[in-house]
């Protein structure tokens, strides 16, 4: 079950605050980047498992993952974890398991087909962060298969291995095999994303909005490529399979049209559901293309074929940065289906770690397809042979080795913000951290520069690490950093920026010590940010009420996750009236009349002086004017004179204001 990020900060917060004894902090690590971690857990094809939770390193998983029905997870499957990385559950069309490799309760016999492309989809509810819509597909056969696409909905609030709570409700008939869920520009919603099939449907994308609930009535473009069929002609039924796959940043949308062999690319507006600006590849030229999928900067389109024939089937790579991006594509791999090898290229998936996985199976049953290994494309966003498949330090690499498992022709499919990760990253944003960054793809780098000297020349490096380095940054502000990466002779250059956080500016008090009436109070003010945490009291308020003498501290942090913090002392104030004091004296503090002390514990005051006969000869309401022996502007002789005065302290919230009414004599000296 998803966890309050809120609630999680609060947490943490207060074990950091348990501890501190330092004046500045800094940055508390929820406020951090965090990289998505929904799509960090795969399982798919022959109880093949694949944990990458470990960017670099990714581990097989084994497990007995689908029971009884591991036959029946040869297309794309559907997997979902939290967003620490743990697994939360998964999909074949047919049946949900929990995280536990259990089927989930109410579970079972969902309206998906296994034969079907892409079986499934997992998409959060933005409505309820404890609810989930898993979305089937049956492929589209009319009068056999006409199930169309479904949505259930799972929800996590009672236990951790949820349950089914609507189920096979329809939302879509007439469909393709294809799916994809894209963020909404507001950064909450998502936009599903299906196509029809045949003649009434075939033309047009439709687009239904995921908010809090879920809106049935889609947004239809009509745009592209009709997909359709020949009820004549059997095979034609394939036009319906293959991949749609979403951009990391959801800006593009590709799918095949596999029968007919054709690739098409679309922009997708996330703000309205609009598909539009279609593209396709030259006729001809893409013979039963499959499995498609986006480069971790969106800058390459890679495409499989998956011809019905005995003949060669294809790993393309596409530059999308060309004017005619689908012209001319390059040759990442080639293998020819002959008698006796009859491996053939499946589906593609960009995963988190930013490479590219390629599903292989053996032509054939489903019972005899399953492949051992999948390929890897280990620098997606590199162009031509430059994406090093199969390839690391410029030597033939190894497939990934699923273990116990084994691939079919299709791997787990995830709403495209899950992959949506920067090249590198950094995290600790406050003023006088280090700020750590993070290469998210490492493989095939000899060298890596970072230019932290160019955009901070007075920073300092305090981890030379090549790919982990850490810099303190001199400033807060807005720093352009930017990485070159070597390797072979090449260079590839990427860019992130860095916002440097000033720390918040608390402040208890202009000095050091605050002076208070013996027996009143203060209420000190540590200023409006996040959280506040203060020593002894451990009152986490902005206000502190203070009764006692002593040393009192707050730490506060802001809404960037910035710490610092402010000490006061707490002293009684030890206020007093002289008795005597001399206008001509040569020491200035003996020249007036006046209260002594700290006088900043003072919030209301009055001063009046006497003569013997009751007259008033002074008032102020100051306590820094004084009475300098004179009156309307004469000099008045020496003598003993009559004073008084009304100090008031300030008040709390625990308590009253401190009246202190005082009277005496006063000799004034000449």
């Amino acid at each position: 079950m998803k966890t309050t990020p809120r609630f999680l900060r609060v947490v943490l917060i207060l074990l950091f605050f348990a501890g501190y004894n330092s004046k500045t902090f800094s940055q508390i690590t929820p406020c951090d980047y965090h990289r998505p971690q929904e799509a960090d857990q795969w399982r798919f094809g022959d109880d093949a498992g694949i944990d990458f939770t470990g960017l670099s390193n990714p581990v097989v998983v084994d497990g007995n993952f689908f029971g009884n029905y591991t036959a029946l997870a040869p297309g794309g499957v559907s997997t979902i974890a939290d967003e620490d990385g743990n697994l939360l559950m998964y999909c074949n069309g047919f049946n949900i398991w929990n995280g536990n490799s259990n089927i989930m309760s109410n579970g079972d016999g969902l309206k998906g087909n296994n034969g079907a492309t892409m079986t499934s989809l997992i998409v959060p509810n933005p409505g309820n962060q404890n609810q989930y819509y898993v979305f089937t597909l049956d492929m589209y056969f009319p009068g056999f298969f006409e199930d169309g696409i479904r949505y259930n909905l799972i929800d996590f609030t009672n236990n951790g291995n949820g349950v089914v709570t609507a189920k096979n409700e329809m939302l879509f008939e007439q469909n393709t095999q294809k799916i994809a869920a894209i963020k909404h520009k507001n950064g909450k919603d998502y936009w599903i994303v299906m196509h029809g099939f045949g003649d009434n449907k075939g033309g047009s994308f439709y687009v239904f909005l995921l908010s809090d609930t879920l809106n049935t009535t889609p947004v239809v473009s009509k745009v592209g490529l009709k997909e359709t069929y020949n009820e004549n002609d059997f095979q034609s039924f394939n036009n319906e399979a293959g991949y749609m796959m979403a951009s990391p940043d959801g800006s593009m949308l590709a799918q095949v049209i596999n029968f007919d062999g054709y690739v098409e690319l679309f922009d997708f507006d996330n703000a309205t559901g609009k598909v539009s600006n279609a593209r396709n590849s030259t006729p001809g030229l893409i013979k039963g293309p499959y499995g498609v999928a986006f480069s971790a900067d969106n800058s390459k389109l890679y495409v499989t074929t998956a011809p019905l024939d005995n003949t060669t089937n294809f790993l393309y790579q596409f530059n999308l940065s060309q004017s005619n991006p689908l012209d001319n594509p390059f040759v990442v791999d080639a293998m020819e289906v002959t008698a006796t090898t009859q491996v053939l290229f499946g589906a593609l998936q960009l995963a988190t770690n930013g490479r590219i996985y390629v599903a292989k199976f053996i032509k054939g049953l489903p019972d005899n397809n399953k492949y051992p290994s999948l390929g890897r494309i280990n620098n997606p966003n590199r162009p031509g042979a430059e994406c090093n498949y199969n390839s690391i330090d410029g030597l033939a690499q190894e497939e990934f080795d699923l273990s116990n498992g084994n691939s079919f022709s299709g791997l787990p499919a995830f709403p495209n913000d899950f992959l949506d990760i920067p090249h590198f990253w950094s995290y600790h944003w406050c003023h006088h951290d280090t700020t750590a960054f993070i290469i998210r793809n490492n493989a095939n780098i000899t060298t890596a520069y970072w230019n932290f000297a160019k955009v901070d020349a007075t920073g300092e490096l305090v981890d030379n690490s090549m790919l982990y380095p850490g810099y303190i940054f001199s400033e807060p502000g807005t720093y352009p950093v930017e990485l070159t990466e070597a390797f072979n002779g090449q260079q590839y250059v990427s860019n992130q920026t860095v916002v440097i956080h000033p720390l918040p500016d608390v402040k208890l008090s202009t000095s050091d010590t605050i002076y208070i009436l013996p027996n009143s109070s203060i209420k000190l003010d540590a200023g409006e940010y996040d959280y506040y945490y203060w020593k002894p009291d451990g009152s986490t308020d902005r206000f502190l009420n203070v009764t006692e003498e002593g040393q009192y501290s707050v730490t506060v942090v802001d809404t960037n996750c910035c710490k610092n913090a402010d000490t006061v002392y707490i002293k009684y104030a030890n206020l007093y009236f002289p008795n005597a004091f001399k206008p001509e004296s040569s020491y200035e503090e003996n020249r007036l009349f006046r209260v002594a002390g700290p006088l900043q514990s003072i919030a209301k005051y009055q001063l009046r002086v006497f003569d013997r006969w009751g007259k008033m000869l002074f008032v102020s309401e100051d306590p820094n004017e004084g009475w300098d022996g004179t009156h309307n502007g004469q000099p008045l002789p020496g003598g003993v004179y009559v004073w008084s005065a009304v100090i008031e302290s300030f008040a709390s919230d625990v308590a009253d204001p401190v009246t202190l009414k005082q009277s005496g004599t006063v000799l004034l000296v000449r």
